[in-house]
Order: C-alpha cells, then sequence, then structure tokens
C-alpha cells in the first residue's frame, strides 16, 4: 500500500530565503522535498539551478514556458535552468527535487524534457533527504564534519551521475495557453481526459463560438482540438501505464470503447503498443 503524503513542512511558494538556499548552495546536487495539496496552485518562479523532480507519491504537471508536462512515481521533468514554471498536483502530492549546479547542467538537455526514473535514482534521492545525509541548516544538504561531507559530495555524484544516465522520454508534452478564453477549456480537458464532449460543446461552455474556439486551438496551439485532446491522452495514458495500471483499466478511463481501440490509436501515436510502453516503464 502507497505511504500516505507526509505532513507539510515545506511552504507551497517558493519564498525568497528558498530560492536563496537553492540558488547559493555549494553543492553539486541540492536534495529538497516539497509537499502539495491537490487543489494548490504555487505560482511560476524560476532557479539559476536546473531541477530534476518526480512525485514520491501522488502526480503533478509542470508549466514551463507554454508546455505542460505530466509527471509519475517513474516519470521525472528535467527543468533547465533559469526557465519559469510552476507546478500543478493532481492530488496529495510529495514531490523529490534536485537542484543542479550549472557545470553538471551543461551536459545535461538546454530544453525541457521527460526522463525516467529508475528504482536505484529514486532511492538515492530518497536518502539524500534524510537527517543521516543532510541538515536543516543554511547549508541544507551538507554535515558538519570532514567525513561526512566527503560522504555526502559522493552521493550527490552519483545521482547526477544517474540523471544524467536517465534518458529522455518522447512525446510527454503538450502546448499550453495563456489566452483568457482558451485556457480554462485547456484546463477541463486535461483534469479529464476522458470527455468526449465535441467541439461544439466546449464552444457553448466557453461562450464561444465554434469557429472562434476552433481558431483559437490553431492559433494558440499549433493543432486542432482533436488533435490536441487526443495528444492529452496519450500523455496521460503512457503516465498511468507507468505506474504499472493495465491497458484495458487505462482504456476505458480515457474514454476509449474498448482496449483494442485504444491499442489501435496508441500504436498510430507512438508507434509502440501500450504492453511495450508499460514493460519497458516497469523496467527501468
Amino acid at each position: 500500500m502507497p505511504r500516505p503524503v507526509a505532513k507539510r513542512t515545506a511552504l507551497l511558494l517558493p519564498n525568497p530565503s528558498r530560492l536563496r538556499e537553492i540558488d547559493g548552495s555549494a553543492d553539486l546536487v541540492l536534495m529538497k522535498p516539497s509537499y502539495l495539496g491537490g487543489g494548490d496552485c504555487p505560482g511560476a518562479h524560476r532557479h539559476a539551478r536546473g531541477q530534476f523532480l518526480f512525485p514520491r507519491h501522488g502526480r503533478f504537471r509542470v508549466c514551463i514556458e507554454g508546455q505542460s508536462w505530466l509527471a509519475s512515481s517513474s516519470q521525472a521533468v528535467w527543468i533547465p535552468a533559469g526557465a519559469l514554471h510552476c507546478v500543478r498536483p493532481l492530488e496529495d502530492t510529495e514531490i523529490h527535487n534536485a537542484y543542479l549546479c550549472p557545470d553538471i547542467c551543461r551536459t545535461l538537455p538546454g530544453e525541457p524534457t521527460a526522463m525516467g526514473v529508475s528504482p536505484l535514482l529514486a532511492e538515492l534521492i530518497a536518502f539524500g533527504l534524510t537527517p543521516a545525509a543532510c541538515c536543516r541548516g543554511p547549508d541544507c544538504g551538507r554535515v558538519a564534519n570532514d567525513q561526512g561531507e566527503a560522504e555526502a559530495r559522493r552521493l550527490q555524484q552519483v545521482v547526477a551521475d544517474q540523471i544524467r544516465r536517465a534518458g529522455d522520454r518522447p512525446g510527454l508534452h503538450v502546448p499550453t495557453s495563456e489566452d483568457v478564453r482558451l485556457a480554462p477549456v485547456l484546463r477541463r480537458v486535461m483534469d479529464n481526459p476522458a470527455d468526449n464532449r465535441p467541439l461544439e460543446d466546449w464552444a457553448e461552455t466557453a461562450h464561444l463560438s465554434s469557429r472562434t474556439l476552433s481558431r483559437l486551438f490553431l492559433r494558440e496551439t499549433g493543432m486542432t482540438f482533436g488533435q490536441w485532446r487526443q495528444r492529452v491522452r496519450i500523455i496521460e495514458a503512457i503516465s498511468r501505464l507507468g505506474e504499472g495500471q493495465p491497458v484495458l483499466t487505462v482504456a476505458l478511463d480515457l474514454g476509449y470503447a474498448s482496449q483494442s481501440a485504444f491499442t489501435a490509436m496508441f500504436r498510430k501515436m507512438t508507434g509502440r503498443t501500450p504492453s511495450e510502453i508499460r514493460a519497458r516503464r516497469r523496467g527501468a
């Protein structure tokens, strides 16, 4: 049974002292947790360090400069240094963060990327958050004595190596928009990808004509409504399959009438079957 989300001890919004701690740390890799509730909406911010983050428990989306990325326990998101981003939890979520120094960032992608989380990497970061590996003072993540400091440094180097080896995961982001007419529709579709209502119904909900809403989708996302919703469903499916959910369950939850219809769509969009993705993620 999954461990319940720990009581929150981190601020929902990175206050100036937290940001200074992250950006001013001397660590190669600074590891810190965050705790967010399902209804929380932290504001947008940026770091001088690159950030590797994934949910230890729960799921969340990361909005990074016009793109939405979905994260799960097997699916991390890499945020390059300086990228404006915000995190939106889909449920109560415990997030494990690793903030990497500029020298290490130069060996990682320069754009936001979905990355795999191996069991080894997940446990290394979890250990890096324990009192045995770090302290909770101004130099969080470091220990006072020389031997402990050397051990912490070696742990950080191993974590950095594992992140470099994590590899990217294609097709796990979707365009978003700040247009006040379109953004609420995008959010509602992402919150419920199984909703099969046609464009005309969404236009009525948004108090727009279907032609206007169709033009907004093309202009803001570069996709038609149908293409955009299908991509949202693919992203949701890959995340769920990576958590080990059965293919049939995922297919029905996303609004497909049968597993075969879902598999045909999935193969057409990704070049793989859902079972192949599920097996690959579980073996990551």
